[in-house]
């Protein structure tokens, strides 16, 4: 049998109708559902098929509805046996439920928590501030653009490597948007999302805060198979060390190259990305065979 890998995506921008059907069908789903909310004391369910955008409710929700298709899948399929899990940025939390080092009652409040903390301290930053991906752009042109900010005295900073194409910047709105007016005069890239500000070094405090008032209050257990950091990776199976790694990933950049490189290396064959449609599998499909376990695909 092939080698294959779980992937669960960061956290994402979701629409209640893009898992209408797939609630509605799977009882998993509903049965997460009913236990998020008397884990919460809030009505997740109602709230996010309202459209609530708040963001314990975009992110619990999420985390369910990503938890309810692994499920499914496993339910489905019970010859998948991955080598090793991959939890990108806000995937972690999913990762560490599936590899038994978190139970889903503690990683539930974890993700509230987390969001309400976060909501709080990028509010009052002394400036608005924003993450940018940007699309077939050379990394040498991205830098020198960025070495010109910087000469003006402006902060910015790569934050994520997803490929050599796709490319995570941090910085002001302000200073994204003039980025932004430069690479559509160029013509040579296309801007493709912006999202809250992440992985970037001027976030140290707010990883500091994270420790203090949430993550130190729950136990990491022994992992089941093996993570592997988005940020290095490298290969992880005590539970502290992945505690660790979800503080580190505050204030840290994704390198997702490197876990591509590792998998090319261990000859991984088949990688399932968990969640809504994403860029993972335009990214992977060229080296790997990618199987996206999307709820407007799957068919209970």
């Amino acid at each position: 049998m092939s080698k294959s890998v779980f992937l669960f995506p960061g956290m994402a921008k979701s629409r209640f109708s893009d898992f209408e059907r797939f609630i509605q069908q799977s009882s998993i789903a509903q049965t997460l559902y009913i236990k998020a909310e008397k884990y919460l004391n809030h009505p997740l369910l109602k709230n996010f098929s309202n459209g609530d955008k708040s963001i314990v409710t975009e992110r619990c929700a999420y985390f369910v509805n990503t938890l309810a298709l692994l499920y499914e899948l496993q339910k489905r399929n019970k010859e998948i046996h991955p080598e090793y899990v991959i939890g990108s940025s806000f995937g972690i939390t999913t990762a560490a439920v599936y590899l038994g080092s978190l139970g889903f009652e503690d990683a539930l409040k974890i993700v509230r928590d987390t969001a309400i903390v976060e909501d709080d301290y990028l509010s009052n930053m002394d400036k608005e501030y924003c993450t940018h991906f940007i699309y077939k752009y050379s990394l040498g042109d991205l830098e020198k653009l960025i070495q010109k900010f910087r000469s003006e005295g402006k902060w910015i900073e790569i934050s994520v490597f997803i490929s050599d194409d796709l490319i995570g910047i941090g910085s002001t709105v302000e200073t994204i948007n003039e980025l932004k007016r430069i690479i559509k005069v160029q013509g040579k890239s296309t801007s493709i999302h912006t999202a809250e500000l992440s992985h970037t070094s001027n976030l140290k405090e707010l990883r500091d805060l994270l420790d203090k008032e949430v993550y130190s209050k729950y136990e990491f257990f022994e992992l089941s198979k093996p993570f592997i950091s988005d940020l290095d990776a490298r290969s992880i199976t005590c539970g502290e060390d992945l505690k660790e790694e979800m503080l580190k990933s505050v204030d840290t950049s994704v390198k997702f190259t490197l876990v591509h490189k590792k998998m090319l290396d261990d000859n991984i064959k088949d990688i399932y990305v968990i969640g809504p449609s994403n860029f993972f599998g335009a990214i992977l499909k060229k080296d790997f065979t990618v199987t996206n376990i999307d709820p407007l695909k799957f068919r209970l």
